[in-house]
Order: C-alpha cells, then sequence, then structure tokens
C-alpha cells in the first residue's frame, strides 16, 4: 500500500504519471523457500500503451544458487528449463538495474519513490523486499507498489476470474501460452491504462492520492453473482441442435475455445449457469468470451470430428487436452529396431505416437535382436529405453538385469520362437486380456478413452522410485502391453479409415437411422436412410494397407481417435450399429463392441 506521506498537492493526472510495471516469475511462492528465476520491467504512462510501447522493456533470468533446480511445474508454465537459465545474472545485478530504472521515473517527479505497478502484488512484494534486504538495507525501500488487482477486485467485482492472463484477455489483450516477465509487463501495462480509465469514469479517481485513499477506505465487496462478458442473448438464442461452437474474445476473432455439442442450447448455456463447477481454466476463458459462432452438423459424431480438425486448424489456449505438447506419428521397421517419421517400405508398422514409446518399441527390437540378455553398457542403455524413463530415474544395474531376467521368463516358449513384433504383440495381447479380466468392460472403456497414449511424460514414467526387480518387470510388461495397444489401434485406425458407418436414429430407431461415409478418414457424405437399407460400400475399400497409412496424418489420427470414441458413446446409447469395410466385411454391434475391446 502505497503511504500518503510521499505525496504531494501538486502531481500529475494518472494518465499521465510516470511508472513502472514490474513481473516476477520464481521457483516457488515465498523467498524463503523459493528463488527468483525472471523478472521483468517496463517504464510507461496510461496514456502511451495503446499497444504497449515496448522501448526500455527488459526482462532478466536471474542465476540460480548451484544447489537449486527448476521444479518439472514451472518448467512447464514458463517454459525456463534448467540450461536457459545458466545464462543468468546475478541477483545483485539485476536489482542495480531496476533500482537504476525506477529513479530515472522519479527525477523531477515530486514522488519520493517510484510508482510500480504490479498485477496481484503479494507475490512480487516479497521477493522485491528480500532483494531490497540483500542488496541496500540501509536505503528506503525504492517502490510505491500499486496492485492493479486489487483495483479490479473494487471496480470488476462480478467477474468470474481477475487473474492476469483473464483480466487481459477481458480488456481485448491476448498472452501467450507460456508465463513470462515480459509478456506480463506489457499485459500489466495495458490493464493499468484501462483501470485508469475506469477509475476516472466511474470513481472520479484521477490522482495517485486519491487512488491511494479510495483504496485505503473500500474493503473489497464479498462473493457477489458472476457477471460474463458475453450477452446473454447471443448464447440464449442457439439452436437445439449438434454442432460446434467457438467462444471468441470479438467478432470473427480467433477462438479462445472451440468445443461439440449434442446439443449446442444445452451445451453453451450450462457455461453461463451461476453455480456451475466450472474449472479455473474455464472461468478464466468465460472472463474474456463476448462474442460466439457456431456450426450445425448433422450429428454429434459428425460436430466430434469437426471440433478435432478445428483445433488442429485453429490452436485456441483453452483447447487444452490437443495441445498439452508437441505431438507426431511414426512407423516403425518389422524387427522394431528402427522408426522413421513417414511410412516406407521398410517401416510398415504403425502409426504410432512419436515420442519416449516409438523409442521404447525399438530399444526393445534391438534387445530381442541382441539375444534379450544386459551385458555391456550398451544394453543397459538399451534396457533404459525399454522402460520409458528418462535418465534420472534408470533403476540399479543388478535390479535392473533381474526385472529384466523376471521378463523373459514372463515370455516363455515363445523366445527364440517369433520375431520381436510377433513376441511384442501376442504377449501385448495376453497382458491386455489379463487387464479386461481384471476389470469390467464398462470401466475400460471409460479408461481407455483416457489414456496416455504416448507415455511421454517424465511424471509417469518416474513416479516409481523404489524399484525392484518385480517392478521392472511389471515397468516393460506395461510397455509391451500399451505398444502392442497402439499397434492394434493403428490397423484399426486404417480400417476405419474408409468406411461407411450406419446407426439407428435417437428419436425413431425403428425406421431410421444416420450414414455416414469415411474416405482417407475424413466425412466424405451422410445421409438419413431407412433401417432396411444397408450401409453402402465404402469407395475407398479397395486400398491396400500401406496406402491408408500413407494418408494418415496427426490430424487424421486423431479424428479416427474421436470416431472411435463416438463409436463408444454410440454403443453406450444402446444404438444398433452396421460398420462396412468392404463388400464382404460388415461389422454388426456385438462385432464392433468385441472390436473396441483391444482398441
Amino acid at each position: 500500500m502505497i503511504a500518503n506521506s510521499s505525496l504531494k498537492k501538486i502531481e500529475p493526472t494518472l494518465t499521465k504519471l510516470k511508472i513502472l510495471t514490474l513481473d516476477c516469475q520464481a521457483t516457488g511462492a515465498n523467498p524463503e523457500k523459493g528463488h527468483l528465476l525472471e523478472i521483468g520491467w517496463l517504464p510507461t504512462r496510461a496514456a502511451a500503451v495503446d499497444n504497449p510501447v515496448l522501448t526500455g522493456l527488459q526482462a532478466c533470468l536471474v542465476r540460480l544458487p548451484s544447489d537449486a533446480a527448476i521444479p518439472q511445474a514451472v518448467q512447464r508454465i514458463t517454459g525456463i528449463s534448467d540450461n536457459s537459465i545458466s545464462d543468468g545474472i546475478s541477483s545483485e545485478n539485476v536489482w542495480g538495474r531496476l533500482v537504476e530504472t525506477a529513479t530515472q521515473i522519479i527525477v523531477g517527479s515530486p514522488a519520493a519513490a517510484c510508482p510500480t505497478v504490479i498485477h496481484f502484488a503479494r507475490f512480487e512484494k516479497p521477493f522485491l523486499r528480500t532483494l531490497h534486504k540483500q542488496n541496500n538495507p540501509a536505503a528506503p525501500f525504492p517502490f510505491h507498489i500499486i496492485c492493479t488487482h486489487e483495483i479490479a477486485v473494487r471496480l470488476l467485482p462480478d467477474l468470474p476470474r481477475r487473474g492476469i492472463r483473464a483480466l487481459s484477455g477481458y480488456f481485448g489483450h491476448s498472452m501467450p501460452e507460456f508465463k513470462r516477465s515480459a509478456d506480463h509487463v506489457i499485459a500489466t501495462a495495458f490493464i493499468w491504462k484501462k483501470m485508469v480509465e475506469l477509475l476516472s469514469t466511474t470513481c472520479g479517481i484521477s490522482t495517485l492520492s486519491q487512488l491511494v485513499d479510495w483504496l485505503a477506505a473500500t474493503k473489497p465487496p464479498g462473493r457477489s453473482k458472476r457477471s460474463f462478458p458475453m450477452n446473454l442473448g447471443i448464447h440464449q438464442r442457439l439452436p437445439d441442435k449438434p454442432g460446434v461452437y467457438r467462444m471468441l474474445r470479438a467478432k470473427k476473432g480467433d477462438p479462445l475455445y472451440i468445443g461439440k455439442a449434442k446439443s449446442l442450447k444445452q451445451r453453451v448455456n450450462s457455461y453461463f449457469q451461476q453455480k456451475a463447477p466450472h474449472a479455473e481454466h474455464t472461468l478464466e476463458m468465460l472472463t474474456q468470451a463476448r462474442e460466439l459462432d457456431f456450426t450445425l452438423t448433422g450429428s454429434a459424431l459428425e460436430a466430434a470430428i469437426l471440433e478435432s480438425d478445428e483445433i488442429k486448424r485453429r490452436s485456441p489456449p483453452y483447447n487444452i487436452a490437443l495441445r498439452r505438447r508437441q505431438r507426431g506419428l511414426a512407423f516403425c521397421s518389422k524387427d522394431l529396431c528402427r522408426h522413421s517419421a513417414v511410412v516406407a517400405r521398410d517401416t510398415p508398422v504403425g502409426p504410432l505416437p512419436a515420442g519416449r514409446l516409438i523409442k521404447a518399441v525399438s530399444a526393445f527390437g534391438l534387445w530381442f535382436e541382441d539375444g534379450m540378455q544386459l551385458r555391456t553398457d550398451k544394453d543397459m542403455d538399451i534396457a533404459g529405453a525399454v522402460l520409458t524413463l528418462p535418465p534420472g530415474f534408470i533403476p540399479e544395474t543388478d535390479c535392473m538385469r533381474e526385472g529384466f531376467k523376471m521378463f523373459r521368463e514372463k515370455c516363455g516358449s515363445r523366445l527364440g520362437q517369433q520375431s520381436a513384433l510377433r513376441l511384442l504383440t501376442a504377449l501385448g495381447a495376453q497382458l491386455w486380456r489379463e487387464r479386461l479380466e481384471a476389470a469390467a468392460l464398462a470401466e475400460m472403456v471409460a479408461e481407455k478413452e483416457n489414456d496416455n497414449e504416448d507415455l511421454d511424460t517424465e511424471e509417469e514414467s518416474g513416479k516409481e522410485h523404489i524399484w525392484t526387480p518385480a517392478a521392472v518387470a511389471r515397468t516393460i510388461e506395461k510397455m509391451v502391453r500399451h505398444s502392442a495397444h497402439l499397434i492394434r489401434r493403428a490397423r484399426w485406425f486404417c480400417l476405419l479409415s474408409e468406411s461407411s458407418l450406419a446407426w439407428s436414429a435417437a428419436d425413431d430407431r425403428d425406421n431410421f437411422k444416420t450414414l455416414v461415409i469415411f474416405k482417407n478418414g475424413s466425412v466424405l457424405a451422410r445421409d438419413d436412410m431407412k433401417t432396411q437399407k444397408k450401409a453402402p460400400i465404402p469407395p475407398g475399400y479397395t486400398k491396400s494397407f500401406r496406402e491408408r497409412q500413407k494418408n494418415i496424418n496427426l490430424t487424421t489420427y486423431d479424428r479416427l481417435r474421436v470416431l472411435t470414441t463416438e463409436l463408444r458413446r454410440l454403443l453406450s446409447e444402446d444404438r444398433d450399429i452396421e460398420l462396412r469395410l468392404g463388400p464382404k466385411v460388415t461389422l454388426n454391434r456385438r462385432e464392433v463392441m468385441g472390436a473396441l475391446q483391444w482398441v
């Protein structure tokens, strides 16, 4: 809070006031336990912030103590790694630069300290106090801190969220995905400009001393009804039909979020219910969304496919699931020893998700080729890749050898009688069957829909810190089971990419059904047809397996995943299903259900 004693009667308006916008990123919220990671600042005026002027913008990575590391969670949200922080400068150097900028701002000003605007200053202030204590404790603290979050709580109490990303988006300023100080500083400058305008028009506040008095005299209001920026009429007039909707910050702007719905009216209106238990990122998105557009589709299945395609094409910031990391596809050789980003004559297995899993499959092939032994350091490196583990989680050598021996014993008579591919798929099928038998089918369906298909996260891979030989054997089995599952899924996707699908209508199951024909994994045509008619032969049924593989890119792969999920949904709704793959291959409801157990 700013002290009145440092302010004179004659002072510039908030619009013309020279300020410093500032942001910090740290390894923790408490300077006693965490460390400053990055700090950025920008000298500016509210009047100069249309598109914030970058002149004078500084952002510095701060060198960490030798025994400190950046937590994985912080690396994910900031994009700052342990390697990149090695280029950081000392906290003493950072403090010197920051104080020099603050001093320049107040030259010729009646203020004794630099007006410093921070969004949610409760985080930054302890780190600034710590830096001051470490570097110049005898001098007065050089900043008058103004918190735009405190102002927003009082001026905009009904907004669902008032975090920096939500509030800047509410005012029309978008932010990148990673939390970096430079971007936050610019966003804070933009928020400050809007706050100054609101303070003037709604409260008659035009100077810093008036703002200080107002903050001291007003208490934050209690919890109130949510008020959304989007006009009620926009979402209340939606049709009760299936389709895809797009939450927009402005008309014809890039979408914040793209969703699908069996009923656009019901789904979209559910966002704006006062007591709806939305996730934090959903409320943040709704704080920014002012416009909405939609596309009607013939069915919920077509809506799901269109949603997947549009998310790929437009990358909305709040579609987290399909954007959680960089993804790709890979194809493997028949002996499993090699993999490639494109299908070729010598890489017929796939497509499989690229990442640590495909490397594990290749390592499994090399291990098989070497007689499934662990003799040399190279063998141990291969074994680590089979376990899908980052280097820091590799078990001790003896534990590793014993665990791999236990796995070989599980293989039994299969060793030496089959190729690496046959061994992996046959043993994987056995392990998958055991898994199916251990749980109810309905539970398995739900689990598979949320399965992490590439096992390419350190948290997932490395969560078993205490290794035993049995744990090593189980981890190999998990890799084999999952790899075989994805190989079967790849085959299924190739079949599904050229098919005709018909299912009974929701409102007239006895007389009508919906038909969708797929070509190269895309919807070629759709129609409503009489129940007594059979689904037509798909036009692409003559394509070879290799041709179908070549046509599957990441967009197609995800589209076929969505289609498979929608098949499960239709089965759960007790719809009659007819899936035609060729002139002599037609799967009924029972056969489709049986196939989906394995993919």
